[in-house]
């Protein structure tokens, strides 16, 4: 599933991309819509789209070069996208749930409002916010970045927790 996805959002960058450079080109002739409104979406289509597949296309050379995998688990913690660390000693579970479609891992942390005030970024200490609040977790991601189905992925976070916290 995970390789579908990835799959169509990159052919989903490249066709409004497309899309994006014949708007540029119409001319004033073969359509009743103004032409600069045309432009316009053209290059926002290009800028968009085409600029979110270049970084999502940055972002996977990165880990490939790099020899890592979007989900990392570590001695000291997990790491997700080579964002930091979240430490082992703070998570408390992870859980399976269904938002918005999709199927998240959420972490659950110990002490989720020492680990908001503790963030110096109020753009990141908002996020968290919400997330607590909408899904009842500081951090999540897809299922589907990690191989196989996503309660294998579930169990393996449980695991790596077990395997990596001080009793």
């Amino acid at each position: 599933m995970n390789q579908t996805k990835k799959i169509l959002a990159y052919l989903g960058c490249i066709a409004f991309t497309i899309l994006g450079v014949w708007l540029l080109t119409i001319d004033d002739t073969t359509t009743m819509y103004s032409l600069w409104k045309l432009r316009v979406a053209g290059i926002l289509s290009i800028i968009f789209f085409g600029g979110g597949g270049l970084f999502m296309a940055y972002k996977k050379v990165k880990l490939l070069k790099n020899h890592k995998k979007e989900i990392e688990f570590t001695d000291r913690g997990l790491s997700i996208w080579e964002a930091e660390e979240i430490l082992w000693n703070e998570i408390a579970d992870f859980s399976l749930i269904r938002f918005k479609g999709n199927r998240l891992i959420t972490i659950q942390m110990k002490d989720p409002e020492k680990v908001i005030a503790n963030e110096s970024s109020w753009i990141k200490r908002k996020t968290m916010e919400y997330n607590l609040k909408t899904i009842n977790a500081l951090y999540s991601f897809p299922a589907y970045m990690m191989d196989g189905r996503a309660e294998e992925a579930l169990t393996l976070c449980r695991l790596n927790m077990v395997k990596h916290q001080k009793p």
